[in-house]
């Protein structure tokens, strides 16, 4: 997140559009794989993972074996199949009979394929991210940053701090019923929780009225609330 602050189109959901039935971004503002901090009970499939291993869903089969993919479409494919090969030895070593799970990963999978038919996917568009993972260190990450921001912050009260725990938890259920009511369904990827992204707007820097603006006239006008 530190490094985008700087790059609103890298992390605003705003740019996410209806298209007919469906929704497509127009810009690489998702939550990525490689984006995600990593997760240490993945550490040991990402070394005995086999993508070789991995059966490519249709559209990243089809760029793989196209004779005019571009260098990022083939760079997109390697990417998947790493992570998936990390991912499927996870799940099959670590929680074998988490059905749940096995759901996840089928959605993630679409999801990675369907990306590649949006008209706007090109140099920057990276793998989404993988939600069970990424859900799960957004949840530490706000745990972890309130329980060491008041040390390094000891002029703001208790009760400061309080508010912006219930502000980061309230963000993040916005965004988790987001992803199980719409991107879920829809296998398009899902936005990045913006816990940190706002906290740091309107805390930090003092811009509150620039994190309103991001958010003006649009479907996430609710998360462009400074209080």
């Amino acid at each position: 997140a530190e490094r985008e602050l700087n790059d609103p189109d890298a992390f605003l959901p705003t740019s996410m559009r209806y298209e007919g039935q469906d929704i497509i971004w127009t810009k690489p503002g998702y939550a990525t794989y490689r984006g995600t901090p990593s997760n240490h009970e993945m550490a040991d499939s990402t070394i005995l993972c086999n993508p070789d291993r991995v059966i490519l869903p249709p559209n990243l089969d089809r760029i793989s074996k196209s004779k005019n993919a571009t260098e990022h479409q083939k760079r997109y494919v390697h990417d998947f199949k790493f992570a998936a090969a990390s991912i499927d030895h996870w799940k099959e070593s670590k929680h074998p009979n988490e059905v749940i799970l096995a759901d996840a990963i089928s959605i993630w999978k679409t999801t990675c394929d369907k990306l590649t038919t949006n008209p706007y996917f090109t140099e920057g568009w990276y793998l989404p991210a993988f939600y069970p993972i990424y859900s799960y260190q957004c949840a530490a990450g706000i745990h972890s940053f309130f329980e060491t921001a008041p040390v390094f912050h000891p002029d703001k009260k208790p009760t400061f701090w309080k508010k912006q725990i219930e502000q980061s938890e309230e963000m993040f259920n916005s965004w988790e019923a987001l992803y199980y009511h719409v991107t879920s369904e829809k296998c398009i990827p899902f936005p990045k929780c913006l816990w940190y992204h706002k906290y740091h707007y309107i805390h930090q820097r003092k811009q509150a009225d620039a994190w309103k603006r991001f958010f003006h006239s649009n479907t996430f006008r609710e998360w462009g609330r400074s209080s």
